[in-house]
């Protein structure tokens, strides 16, 4: 039996990632995951957690430069990120920094890859955890695959995932297993290894220390399901809290070391106080979370409609999960509806939102089991919600496959061109639409990546944005910025390894490796999720 469970998870596992290392960009993203790399870095080289070479900017705050290098101790400047992410990557940059020697490849660019794949790995991980979940709660494996898919392949922790050295993947995951071990039935210690996986979870993402009350009432509710004692509710709270505080006591060591205070998180810069964290007006921050063309939640995977549907059916089989990924789900949209930075960035998607999307994906756990059931036994209500919720997760998953392939950073660099000119390109406005205009605009480029200083780039990028009224041409304004073959080229490793130094040979040799990892766990899945004869 435990043969079986175990192959059905592997196969389960092999078919996201393949799939995930197919679409891998192969870059490290955003401003806060180039800082993230820089303190992996320093660990290695340093010991220390540094997140130099960066550039102080505290008058932008949108670009995350002034929580990516803030001043602490000894001269130093340190993110104010969560170093778990940080701490799991410098065992991958030492092994990538020997591989590079060995080939004489170059290392900078080896490193910054193997960093990106290893996060593709996590979050395929994490689709695997909500399989196990799924199962736990009662749910055939048709069901339990079926969420994973939706949850890796129609919803944007697909583009998270495979974008770069982004956070997303590694709090959710962690944040999984913590509710994961605390569903039915539970084993013993389940509330300690909870408690330690939200530890790590908050030690990844900070703000995810808000979602500590909806674990408690999940555990209150536990104990009214199944009519335990009260004594009971005591005895889970403090095997859940003790290892969680220990991991606290971490993150403010941590604060300490770099911060000079263990209340300090690295924010206190950008947001010295409180109404500044949250001055963003609830109604923009809910209408912009929600239906915003760059990051609407709604836009990116409308399936959360049928989620919110089948929530009172969930809350009736599953009252305690119910319980903990609705308030998970209530807490977390209203803290970055006020939140300063709604929009998360230059990025694809709701990116903040990324960690209610599994709990968001097991409310429709029902509507999923009702596929399976014949017509003739189906209630007519379940039959509609059947077939929209279908018709939603298609154009989800169209969304996201386009996604990949888009590299965001053209969209945003665009927008600068298109900012002060009275005519609009027709996708204007949403990412989606850019995403399906660049199918045809897309490029292979044969010239090479130059590494840059990051500082330098930065600098060259800035000058690039004030050219943005001179420029003649889209084109134009592209070739401006460094490394422009990014912004023209499919946002693939497996397309771009010309550009980043390595030979065709190399490119096409990783293509057909991974390509039989995701027909493996098609295969291994289709014998586990078949009916089997009575």
């Amino acid at each position: 039996m435990l043969y079986r469970a175990v192959r059905f998870y592997v196969s389960l596992y092999l078919l996201v990632t393949g799939i995930y290392l197919i679409t891998a960009s192969g870059r490290i993203g955003l401003s806060d995951s180039v800082a993230m790399f820089n303190v992996a870095q320093s660990v290695a080289r340093d010991k220390s957690f540094s997140s130099e070479p960066c550039e102080l900017d505290a008058s932008n705050l949108d670009a995350g430069a002034s929580v990516g290098c803030v001043p602490g101790f000894h001269g130093g400047h340190y993110a104010g990120y969560g170093l778990v992410p940080s701490l799991l990557v410098v065992p991958v940059i030492l092994v990538a920094k020997a591989v590079s020697a060995m080939v004489h490849a170059n290392a900078l660019a080896i490193t910054k890859a193997a960093v990106s794949i290893f996060t593709v790995l996590i979050g395929a991980l994490a689709c695997v955890v909500l399989a196990r979940w799924i199962l736990k709660l009662g749910y055939n494996r048709f069901t339990a695959v079926a969420g994973a898919c939706i949850f890796a392949f129609a919803s944007p922790f697909w583009n998270n995932s495979v974008g770069g050295f982004l956070s997303e993947p590694y709090f959710t995951l962690a944040l999984l297993v913590a509710a994961c071990l605390l569903s039915n039935p539970r084993r013993k210690f389940s509330c300690a290894l909870a408690g330690i996986a939200f530890g790590v979870a908050c030690g990844t993402r900070i703000n995810g220390v808000v979602l500590f009350p909806a674990f408690i009432v999940c555990m209150a509710f536990y104990v009214r399901a199944y009519k335990l004692p009260a004594s009971r509710l005591v005895r889970d709270f403090v095997e859940f809290s003790v290892p969680f505080s220990v991991c606290a006591l971490l993150i403010a060591w941590a604060n300490y070391a770099r911060f000079g205070s263990p209340l300090k998180t690295g924010y206190h810069l950008a947001f010295p106080t409180l109404p500044i964290l949250f001055s963003t007006p609830f109604s923009r921050g809910f209408f912009g979370l929600l239906f915003s063309q760059e990051v609407g939640l709604l836009v990116f995977a409308p399936w959360v409609l049928v989620a919110l549907i089948c929530f009172p059916q969930f809350v009736r089989e599953h009252l305690p999960e119910a319980t903990l990924c609705g308030l998970s789900c209530l807490i977390y949209f209203v803290f970055f509806a006020k939140f300063f930075d709604w929009h998360g960035g230059t990025v694809a998607g709701p990116r903040l939102l990324i960690p209610l999307l599994p709990f968001l994906v097991l409310m429709m756990a029902p509507a999923i089991q009702y596929l399976k059931q014949a017509a003739a036994v189906k209630p007519r209500y379940w039959a509609a919600i059947s077939i929209l919720m279908v018709a939603l997760i298609g154009a989800s998953f169209v969304i996201q496959l386009v996604g990949t392939v888009f590299p965001v950073d053209r969209y945003y660099t665009l927008s600068q061109f298109y900012l002060n000119r009275p005519q609009k390109p027709w996708w204007w406005g949403s990412i989606p639409l850019a995403s399906a205009d660049f199918l045809s605009r897309m490029s292979l480029s044969k010239g090479q990546m130059a590494q840059l200083d990051p500082l330098v780039a930065r600098h060259i990028s800035q000058n690039a944005v004030a050219s943005a009224n001179s420029a003649a041409t889209e084109q134009e304004f592209l070739d401006q910025f460094p490394n422009s073959a990014n912004m023209m080229s499919p946002n693939l490793i497996c397309l771009k390894v010309r550009i980043m130094g390595q030979s065709v040979k190399m490119g096409i040799a990783y293509l057909v490796a991974v390509l039989a990892m995701p027909f493996g766990g098609a295969i291994g899945l289709l014998r586990f999720t078949r009916p089997q004869p009575e």
